[in-house]
């Protein structure tokens, strides 16, 4: 697939990036948890009731990080598949990790505002871009010639189901989630789904 003079980038270069990208993310979730103001510092009924409101930004936290450690396992198993990476593979790659520099950021909002619909909007779409940006570049990989050549092609094709089932079954587990928002994300979510779930019957 690459002429004389493409441009080709290492996958240890991209490995080392998303490295540092989650590490940073990963830590910069922690700071939505801040040290509650006391107005008596001797008063544990008042510092618990903080705690408390702190619950929801906990959670948050903690999801969040799971989900970002999810992601890390997951990238760092597809980039052992792939050989080197053109320009359309370079550019999805970058799209994820902004995704993933942008994922505090909607883990913020979550824990700030749990019960408010349009938050939603903001932490769901976040996570399902970033699973079909990885589908994405499996899939771009293997269609472009970028699979590292000792890969066994039964691990490739079942790297490739494992990617379509969880973007299914997310999509599908969605769907309670999006009949908050509206009947439009709904429909998109729920095709998305099936959409998935068709693609893993039919993966060769």
């Amino acid at each position: 697939m690459s002429g004389a003079g493409a441009f080709l980038v290492p996958k240890h270069r991209l490995e080392a990036l998303a490295d540092g990208v989650f590490a940073i993310a990963m830590t910069i979730l922690v700071l939505e948890v801040k040290v509650p103001e006391l107005q008596d510092h001797r008063s544990a009924q008042e510092l618990l009731a903080h705690l408390r409101h702190l619950v929801p930004t906990l959670l948050a936290y903690l999801f969040s990080f799971l989900f970002l450690g999810l992601f890390w396992v997951w990238h760092h198993r597809l980039a052992s598949k792939l050989s080197q990476l053109d320009v359309p593979l370079l550019g999805l790659n970058l799209v994820f990790l902004a995704l993933v520099s942008f994922f505090p950021f909607a883990a913020g909002v979550l824990g700030r505002y749990p019960t408010n619909p349009a938050t939603l909007m903001v932490y769901l779409p976040t996570i399902g871009l970033i699973l079909l940006t990885q589908w994405g570049t499996l899939e771009l990989a293997v269609a472009r010639g970028r699979v590292e050549a000792t890969a066994p092609p039964a691990e490739v094709l079942a790297a490739r189901k494992r990617n379509l089932r969880a973007c299914g079954i997310f999509f599908l587990a969605a769907i309670p989630s999006a009949l908050r928002v509206g009947l439009a994300p709904t429909v998109a979510t729920l095709l998305l789904g099936i959409a998935f779930l068709i693609a893993l019957k039919r993966a060769r």
